[in-house]
């Protein structure tokens, strides 16, 4: 069985919704996600298209990942 994962961003800053591992991460306007605590500098998928104005604007989101079966 395959499973797809499905990043579910967060729309208050206090809930405390998370993963099934207990992990939240955080989603750029560009659909790039990561797992930190802190919210990050920049966006590692815009730097390296050289988006570098969109890596740093700093429009992330709180997120998590959402396994669903396929």
């Amino acid at each position: 069985m395959n499973k797809l994962a499905r990043v579910v961003a967060i729309d208050s800053p206090n809930l405390t919704d998370h993963d099934q591992a207990g992990l939240t991460g955080w989603v750029h306007d560009c659909g790039a996600f990561v797992f930190r605590l802190h919210h990050p500098e920049r966006c590692g998928v815009c730097w390296s298209a050289l988006r570098n104005a969109q890596a740093h604007n700093g429009n992330w989101r709180k997120a998590y990942i959402r396994e669903a079966a396929s």
